[in-house]
């Protein structure tokens, strides 16, 4: 499957949701603490679902593959992980 048709079946609206969680990683050490102690994409969207940001876990790994990155991190290095994933969010939408 190329880039583009990766791009076309994601939806808008959960992207928009998973940009803003990423965007706050950032602002809230808090947040950033907590996500350093998952490793998977299942457990970051649950933590966004818990913050109010809703997006399935499969948007997450689809953000993952576009962006050449692992779906799944070590421990303490998901924060990294997704900073590098938000930074390059204008290239993916």
């Amino acid at each position: 499957m190329s880039d583009t048709t990766d791009r076309d079946q994601l939806d808008r609206q959960e992207l928009d949701q998973l940009f803003t969680f990423l965007g706050r990683i950032q602002q809230e050490p808090a947040l950033r603490e907590q996500l350093n102690l998952v490793m998977t994409a299942m457990e970051v969207s649950d933590i966004a679902k818990a913050a109010g940001q809703t997006f399935r876990a499969e948007t997450l790994i689809s953000v993952f593959q576009l962006c050449n990155e692992q779906p799944y991190a070590r421990e303490g290095l998901m924060d990294e992980k997704l900073i590098r994933v938000f930074l390059r969010r204008e290239s993916l939408l």
